[in-house]
């Protein structure tokens, strides 16, 4: 059930906000495409998957086989308010990437609506199937992958679907995908990703 507050968000960017956040999929491009935006835009980049295992010194994977899925939601809301928090103490401009269920956290969710513009990168199921491949590193995919996948985004397009910007990237290149993102990003950028 979503609350009041956060159907609020609705279309609603934060007024000046220096942050973007990409949410999706698994397999949706978040941190690659994030990546090249931000050297693009000459901003930070933050991948929360990448700096929770760098902290931890191990896996995504690996952290839900040892501790499960609860610790893990747990280590990274507590990453993401940070990685927010700073950037906001800052003033920094930067992207951020966070993992796909990420966005299902209440708090993380209201965090990021209200202090970054928020870009849902949709993809297509039989993309992200193609781009998993196996689902070995996968924590999330169980069995059969396309059932796995399309459970998954049945539970989360609620919560994906209330971002300020929704990017549907089917049939568009690299290219044309990241040229939007700029546009969302920093209308007033006429520079052109090359």
């Amino acid at each position: 059930m979503l609350t009041r507050q956060e159907t609020n968000y609705l279309g609603k960017e934060p007024d000046h906000a220096q942050l973007t956040t990409i949410i999706g999929m698994m397999g949706a491009g978040k941190s690659k495409l994030g990546y090249i935006v931000s050297k693009s835009l000459n901003v930070n980049f933050y991948d929360i998957d990448d700096l929770i295992e760098k902290d931890l010194n191990t896996s995504i994977k690996e952290l839900f086989k040892s501790h499960g899925e609860a610790y893990f939601r747990r280590v990274e809301e507590a990453k993401i308010k940070i990685v927010i928090n700073n950037a906001i103490s800052r003033n920094e401009k930067a992207i951020v990437s966070i993992g796909g269920g990420a966005f299902d956290n209440q708090h993380s969710r209201e965090l990021l609506l209200k202090n970054t513009k928020v870009i849902w990168l949709n993809v297509p199921t039989d993309i992200l199937i193609k781009r998993i491949g196996d689902g070995s590193k996968r924590p999330m995919i169980k069995g059969n992958i396309e059932k796995s996948i399309t459970e998954i985004l049945s539970k989360r397009v609620k919560y994906y679907s209330l971002s300020h910007h929704q990017l549907n990237a089917y049939n568009l290149t690299q290219k044309q995908i990241t040229k939007k993102m700029i546009q969302f990003i920093s209308p007033e950028s006429k520079k052109d990703y090359r």
